[in-house]
């Protein structure tokens, strides 16, 4: 009986079967790529055959880990060591289209030999190539059609690819391994690494070994090659996000589940009423619809496994981000998605399986589907608000499931929004008219050479050039502490107002934002210790701005030191002597030094791929929110139709023509979408204000909701709305109205 009534509507159940899927979908998808990048970092360590790493202590991630090389000299010196790699780990762009991952290893070294060539020639055989050698991994390799000869630009640079290998490590084959000094060179780091790979003589010195590093070096952080990825703190920031927005697509989906089964609850009304007149006992009711409600989302969410496996597939080959971190299914993954989507069919069903159990058979049989009440014939609005008030519960679940996705689309707008504000008033609080960064590559990675801000200052035009640094390191008083490095002497440090203490003048001082201090109980002459170095607090800042507020800033110097980047800055701010001659200026220094990008202050979102990463990411949920919205009101709408097929039979009986059946329920359908799209709004930046009440570096990011943000959820949802209710409007065109005076 259960597969017979589920199939009964098979459109409605399909709909759902749909809704439901892309939930499960988006958890085995996400979850895949978050488990492909964790098992990749333990690959790639495994397959080094050492037996410790060695990396940054405080880094978040190996890929911001930097050391000097010079430590791999000594260390090989000690009498437990046997042999040390030292590894560099980048992005860089690739034929000025896609981000590639590269991979900087001694050529001679042990930790290279698990790259194993499958075609072409080893980076330690090449002699007499044209252009910089480079092995490309496989799936790099099929995602960019290159084969052994070709030439690949990477980040300004032209390499010959001499070969290309296979480590069967997703993470490691959709990337490229170059020479340890041209990836260096690449990522402006001469003589730094991003860890050091170590290989005992015998594994009984480990222990000794860890000893003689924790005295000698107690800036760095060791790790077995199969521990390795747990102290990835970037890789558990990735799955929450992962998991935040699977979960959005998961309660979507219930919602539409839900709504679904109300429907098919109130449309057998009278069918259960004649169940229970026939002897069934409330338990029996209860299980039917529970069954019902537990048998769709297994469904949903076997259809969803299929889905998820398909897309990971599909988007792997064309995607280069997720072609890069490689992907990775497991059976507990599977698992856990079932098991979302049984607790789904339980929560989803139970009061509609309680409130069906709970008719009196008398009542049941008198039931009379589409009564709104005496109170509806008051409601402004005409006939459309009537026809949704009929339905109440109906239409509050359609509202939730359209709600929350406009509340995803205002929150992270918001949050963009909030972000982009908050570091241009950063760039201008520094007396900039332009900002400069390297072209090419994430910013994160950035890096400009000291001497072109030497060359940008000596220019007449340009009143002052400033160089800054902005990292995040872990604490033990606060995770992800935003670091930034100012010459205590250049302009832009001025914003820094001092409420409290002094500023910078020597180095091993920092000064602290007041909302940080107040999260780590400093004051001032305290000390905090900052990636094993200790710097003593000699003031307490406030700048008005949220980000540099919960930040702290010490010299330029010392954060080159602790970023592995010498005499090198993240970013230039520009300050021009007459600032009207902004985008000539601009122009003249791209053509001086085509390697950085130059933008107005003006223009940091069209130039930050940060940014622009963002909103493709508000763009691609608001076309999540259109399709399961639009699927949600399709639903509702084709339940609404059926059920008045004898109404509308009705209407068209006195002489409703076509089109104005057909403009009742798109009306109803754009209505719907309307109201959910400003309930959205509101519940958005009700979410986005209680993000930024997270204490830490997220929080400190106000929302900014510009009218654009939610003329856009407006807008999404009525195409929601629109799209919902075409079908459902058409078909009741096409009623004639005898036939749909017989319907039962």
């Amino acid at each position: 009986m259960i597969f017979k009534n589920l199939f009964r509507r098979k459109g409605r159940t399909i709909l759902t079967l749909v809704g439901i899927s892309i939930g499960v979908a988006a958890i085995v998808a996400l979850g895949a790529v978050s488990r492909g990048l964790r098992a990749g970092f333990s690959a790639m360590t495994r397959g080094s055959q050492a037996d410790l790493v060695l990396t940054q202590t405080g880094a978040m991630s190996v890929i911001t880990s930097s050391m000097d090389e010079t430590i791999a000299d000594e260390l090989r010196t000690w009498p437990e060591v046997a042999a040390v790699d030292g590894v560099l780990l980048s992005n860089a762009l690739i034929e000025n289209a896609s981000y590639l991952f590269i991979f900087g290893y001694d050529p001679q070294g042990f930790a290279i030999e698990h790259f194993r060539v499958v075609e072409g020639e080893e980076l330690a055989d090449v002699r007499g190539v044209r252009g910089k050698p480079l092995l490309l991994g496989k799936r790099a390799a099929e995602r960019l059609s290159k084969k052994v000869g070709d030439t690949l630009r990477v980040t300004g640079s032209t390499f010959r690819i001499v070969g290309i290998y296979e480590t069967g490590d997703g993470f490691e084959d959709g990337g490229a391994v170059v020479a340890l000094p041209e990836a260096q060179a690449l990522a402006l780091q001469p003589r730094r690494v991003s860890m050091l790979y170590v290989k005992l003589r015998s594994p009984s010195d480990a222990d000794r070994f860890k000893a003689r590093v924790e005295r000698r070096f107690s800036d760095l952080s060791i790790s077995t090659t199969t521990g390795f990825a747990d102290q990835e703190q970037i890789l558990a920031l990735l799955e929450g996000m992962a998991m935040g927005v699977a979960g959005l697509a998961v309660i979507i989906g219930g919602v539409v589940m839900t709504n679904t089964l109300w429907m098919s609850v109130f449309e057998r009304t009278r069918e259960i009423g004649l169940l229970r007149a026939l002897g069934w006992r409330r338990r029996q009711v209860l299980f039917l619809i529970l069954g019902e409600s537990l048998t769709l989302a297994l469904l949903g969410g076997l259809a969803g496994i299929g889905l998820g496996v398909a897309s990971v597939f599909l988007i792997s080959r064309a995607s280069s981000w997720l072609g890069a971190f490689g992907t990775q299914f497991s059976p507990d993954l599977f698992t856990r998605a079932l098991v979302t989507v049984f607790v789904l069919g339980l929560v989803g069903g139970a009061y509609p399986a309680w409130w069906a159990s709970r008719l009196l058979p008398l009542e049941a049989l008198q039931y009379e589907g589409g009564r709104g009440g005496h109170f509806s014939r008051y409601l402004p609005g005409g006939m459309v608000v009537r026809n949704l008030w009929r339905r109440r519960l109906r239409t509050v679940l359609t509202l939730l499931g359209i709600g929350i996705s406009i509340a995803a689309i205002v929150a992270l707008g918001g949050l963009a929004y909030g972000m982009l504000d908050t570091f241009t008033a950063i760039v201008r609080g520094s007396e900039a008219d332009l900002f400069a960064a390297e072209a090419d590559i994430d910013s994160d990675f950035s890096a400009i050479d000291e001497r072109v801000g030497s060359r940008i200052a000596a220019r007449p035009d340009v009143k002052a050039v400033s160089g800054m640094i902005m990292t995040g390191v872990n604490t033990e008083k606060m995770p992800m502490l935003l670091v930034f490095g100012y010459h205590p002497r250049e302009p832009a440090i001025r914003r820094f107002r001092i409420i409290e203490g002094e500023p910078l003048t020597s180095r091993h001082q920092v000064i602290v934002g007041r909302r940080a201090a107040e999260q780590m109980g400093l004051k001032v002459g305290d000390t905090l210790r900052l990636l094993d170095s200790n710097f003593r607090v000699v003031g307490i800042f406030e700048t008005g701005v949220g980000w540099e507020d919960i930040g702290v800033v010490i010299s330029l110097r010392e954060a080159q030191a602790l970023t592995g980047k010498p005499r090198q800055v993240q970013f230039y701010a520009i300050g021009l002597r007459d600032p009207r001659q902004a985008e000539a200026v601009r122009d003249e220094l791209e053509a001086l030094f085509p390697e950085i990008d130059f933008a107005l202050t003006s223009e940091l979102a069209e130039s930050m791929s940060d940014f622009r990463v963002m909103q493709e990411m508000v763009d691609q949920i608001s076309f999540l929110a259109v399709f399961i919205g639009a699927l949600g009101m399709l639903n509702t709408m084709l339940m609404s139709v059926l059920e008045r097929t004898r109404e509308i039979g009705v209407l068209r009986a006195l002489g409703w023509s076509r089109r104005r059946v057909l403009g009742l329920i798109l009306q109803e359908a754009l209505v719907l979408g309307v109201i959910g799209g400003i309930c959205g709004a509101i519940l958005g930046v009700s979410l986005g204000e209680m993000l930024g009440l997270v204490q830490g570096t997220f929080g400190a990011i106000e929302p900014i909701y510009s009218p654009q943000i939610f003329v856009q959820a407006i807008v999404v949802a009525m195409i929601a709305g629109a799209v919902g209710g075409l079908y459902p409007a058409w078909r009741a065109t096409r009623m004639r109205p005898v036939e749909a005076l017989r319907y039962e």
